[in-house]
């Protein structure tokens, strides 16, 4: 995957169904190895990623190893919201993005 930065995410498990803690690999900002937390602002000033300032953006994203409950490690899409430079969701992916069409690993909705 190449350089990444990840988030920590309360997401659904794909297996057992059960709300989860688990890291998401995504790239967008500095992509730097940084971690951040659903709310915290990207850094950005150094292997960028993206487009710094949009309104809204939809980030192509992979959980990072298993499920800590059942130990799943299937691999599981996960599609990560920023606004304004904000991460503001992160929700398993359900198709309704075409990172593949947009030869881009992220979507600017607005």
């Amino acid at each position: 995957m190449g350089m990444f930065n990840t988030v920590s995410a309360k997401l659904k498990c794909p297996a057992c169904g059960l709300a989860v803690t688990v890291p998401v690999q995504f790239k967008f900002g500095c992509t730097w190895q940084l971690h951040y937390e659903v709310g915290n602002v990207l850094a950005w000033g150094g292997n960028d990623k993206g487009e710094r300032g949009k309104r809204r953006v939809v980030v192509d994203g992979v959980v990072a190893g298993r499920c800590p409950k059942c130990l799943c490690d299937d691999e599981w899409d996960v599609y990560v919201y920023i606004e304004n430079d904000k991460i503001v969701h992160a929700e398993n992916a359900t198709g309704e993005f075409d990172f593949v069409r947009s030869a881009s690993n992220y979507i600017v909705l607005e």
